[in-house]
């Protein structure tokens, strides 16, 4: 790649740090432009989301997920500890995911990005106020991601409204941390204990709901008729103003073109009740700088080839994540409002006509330091298509299993397992993969 290609990120979360980081181990020049976050929140992280910091270069982001609380969930007329999660301040994981980038050498500057990208010349261009007077800048290609927050109102398509109403709290110390969701007849809360007499409450409805609090008052005085144990509000005073912000499932209708790209929560986001919002940022992240690479350095053919690829990818993952937050929503039956049956019934189920499972048909892939175009297996769980199982290559495998017999394909597996002196460990796994995923019966 050429030393002299430069490019553009707007906005410091997971995915644009992420992204950043990932373009500059290229060989990118990098300037990420950032604006402090104007509110304080808390947000619950897996520990998948921890591994994914610390592999793409985000170290003392991931050290700020260290202490684990226990996560209980009150839905469904059931409650039950249900896992545990690293609840984090994002004014501090922000502070954390500068310095890894600063460390990365990203150049970051703290200015506000004013209006959108524009793409009419050559070279892609935002425009900025730093210091109170306004700059343009330009890059050979420019990635957003301004999460909620950038100006493209009307380019998406979007699920049932919901809103969120933010509260930091001062409360009665408690012995460890902890926290909860509790489902309500006008919604639901996240509720959370982050130690040192701070707590924190997040109450998701919908519009009109959100739209009748404008203080912690009419926050409390809304939630007391909700029929939730709400043990963070019990002797709680407010530290701050309430925040609402919108909390809705939305996908960028256009997403890529040739000069710049949406990552994040600016490409697609979720409703936060799906609990997957930093992984899939970070799903687009770690594909991001080599989807850019490739536009910048490829072919005609090659550009439109990771442009599809990425298009896909994204559009994907917000289906998989849209559809596991409309399930849990489902789990839910006491309540009849509109919110609960707006989101209980979106997305709704489309067909989207019938072929043939598992399959080899020539997809995108990533070849580090590129997206190329080649052979994969299409399978339920890989609806884009895989070729390796670990690093074993398999599209030629599991050609000679899709079009041989049972006892044929097993005897080819078999040998494929032999000729590479594979572990029995390895074998079963495989084995136990290409039945999953029903590339051969189970009968061997």
């Amino acid at each position: 790649m050429s030393s002299e290609k430069s490019c553009l990120v707007l906005g410091a979360g997971i995915a644009g740090v992420t992204t950043a980081i990932g373009l500059k181990k290229l060989g990118f020049g990098v300037t990420l432009f950032y604006k402090r976050r104007p509110f304080t929140a808390y947000e619950g992280f897996s520990e998948k989301t921890k591994e994914g910091l610390l592999s793409s270069g985000c170290s003392r982001a991931s050290r700020l997920l260290e202490i684990e609380s226990v996560r209980n969930a009150n839905w469904a007329e059931a409650s039950e500890k249900v896992n545990y999660e690293y609840v984090v301040c994002r004014d501090d994981l922000d502070r954390a995911l500068l310095e890894d980038a600063g460390s990365s050498g990203v150049v970051c500057v703290e200015a506000t990005v004013v209006g959108g990208i524009d793409c009419s010349e050559a070279r892609p261009k935002v425009g900025y106020k730093y210091n109170g007077r306004q700059f343009e800048s330009a890059a050979d290609f420019i990635v957003d991601a301004r999460g909620r927050f950038t100006p493209f109102k009307e380019a998406y398509v979007c699920g049932p409204k919901s809103f969120s109403i933010l509260q930091e709290l001062e409360i009665e110390a408690m012995n460890e941390k902890r926290t909860s969701i509790d489902s309500t007849q006008d919604g639901w809360v996240w509720q959370a204990y982050v130690g040192g007499k701070r707590g924190y409450v997040q109450f998701t409805c919908d519009e009109s709901t959100a739209a009748s609090v404008n203080s912690f008052e009419d926050l409390l005085a809304l939630l007391s008729g909700q029929n939730a144990e709400l043990w963070s509000l019990k002797s709680a005073k407010p530290v701050k103003r309430i925040v609402k912000r919108d909390a809705y499932s939305k996908l960028h209708r256009e997403i890529i073109n040739e000069k710049m790209m949406l990552v994040g929560d600016a490409a697609s986001s979720i409703d936060p009740l799906s609990g997957n919002g930093a992984f899939q940022a970070m799903s687009m992240s770690s594909i991001a700088p080599f989807v850019v690479n490739t536009i910048l350095e490829g072919s005609a053919d090659e550009k439109q080839t990771a442009i599809d690829f990425y298009k896909e990818r994204v559009r994907l993952i917000f289906d998989k994540f849209s559809k596991v937050g409309r399930d849990f929503y489902r789990l839910e039956q006491r309540y009849e409002s509109g919110f609960w049956q707006e989101r209980q019934n979106w997305p709704s189920e489309v067909s989207a006509g019938v072929q043939t499972l598992p399959r080899i048909e020539k997809r995108a892939v990533v070849k580090v330091p590129n997206i190329h175009a080649q052979e994969v297996v299409i399978t339920k769980s890989n609806p884009m298509g895989v070729c390796y199982y670990g690093d074993l290559e398999v599209v030629a495998l599991a050609r000679l299993c899709l079009e041989n017999t049972p006892e044929q394909s097993w005897n080819y597996v078999d040998d494929f397992c032999r000729d590479r002196a594979l572990p029995s460990a390895t074998a079963n796994s495989l084995k136990h993969w290409l039945v999953s995923q029903n590339i051969v019966s189970i009968s061997h």
